[in-house]
């Protein structure tokens, strides 16, 4: 257990089970704590609990952060279980020094949080960019699973911003007056979440998109492959008419004892190769 603040201490599990009976809600907040999934924050007469889960601004969709919070009128507790949040926590000191009150330190911990978040999709939108630079020259035989990863990323991102809005907004509604005094920096905070989340609707559509010309480019290659078949089963069809025609040998075939009949269907196949050539080239098929 640390203590960083008058009001602020971090715990890990363990010892907020130890210390539970300090906390009246303490069954809700370990119901939350069993597996940690979303942001939240639920409202009792004398307290504010919930969870906090930030995604890693990685390909990985592992959670950078993971705790849970306890917060009365006097202290805020947070609670983890990996020791990452302490260490993030020490970064942050200097700024955390210059806080005088929990809420301005927990409004002030939801923004490092996102602090840069909106570079983070920037990139996101130069590496979508690239991908479909690269979709019209050729198909990357892994395009589809790059594609696929890049969807679950922000399809995490986008339920992470709304869930950090909802927060704001529960906030910024309290009618405590340690909370009041903080509305417009709720206000502010929330606006910004629904900005990074409205940029996540950007890449999303930009993501069906890609699979659209993705699709499209497939589509092109497969017709492309048919309409070659179509060519040589086309081309060679007349050539199977002709030895068909042929192999019957019945003993009344003038041909089968032509002298030159062998050197004509060679050369009847030949013209009739070069005028079909001919035709689809005219047809731009060729």
């Amino acid at each position: 257990m640390i203590e960083y603040q008058s009001f602020l201490t971090i715990m890990n599990l363990e010892e907020y089970k130890a210390n539970k009976e300090k906390f009246p809600h303490h069954k809700e907040l370990l119901h939350s704590m069993g597996s940690i999934r979303y942001c939240k924050a639920e409202v009792f007469r004398d307290c504010i609990l919930g969870t906090l889960r930030i995604p890693q601004k990685t390909e990985c969709r592992h959670p950078q952060l993971t705790f849970a919070f306890y917060m009365t009128e006097e202290a805020l507790w947070l609670i983890e279980d990996t020791g990452d949040l302490k260490r993030w926590v020490e970064k942050q000191m200097e700024r955390i020094q210059e806080v005088q009150a929990l809420e301005q330190f927990f409004l002030q911990m939801l923004e490092q949080m996102i602090e840069n978040d909106t570079l983070y999709l920037s990139h996101l939108e130069k590496e979508l960019e690239n991908m479909e630079d690269a979709l019209t020259e050729k198909i990357p035989e892994d395009f589809f699973a790059i594609l696929t990863k890049y969807r679950q990323k922000l399809s995490e991102l986008n339920a992470y911003y709304e869930q950090l809005t909802a927060i704001a907004d529960m906030f910024q509604s309290q009618d405590r007056v340690s909370f009041i005094y903080y509305t417009e920096q709720w206000n502010r905070y929330a606006l910004r979440t629904e900005r990074l989340q409205n940029h996540v609707h950007l890449l999303r559509e930009n993501i069906l998109q890609l699979r659209e010309l993705y699709q499209s480019q497939q589509d092109a290659q497969q017709n492309k492959v048919m309409c070659i078949l179509t060519v040589v089963t086309t081309l060679f069809l007349p050539l199977t008419l002709l030895t068909g025609w042929y192999g019957m040998n019945f003993i009344n075939m003038p041909e089968l004892h032509w002298e030159y009949g062998y050197v004509a269907v060679i050369i009847t196949a030949v013209v009739i190769v070069l005028l079909e050539i001919v035709y689809f080239k005219k047809k731009k098929l060729l």
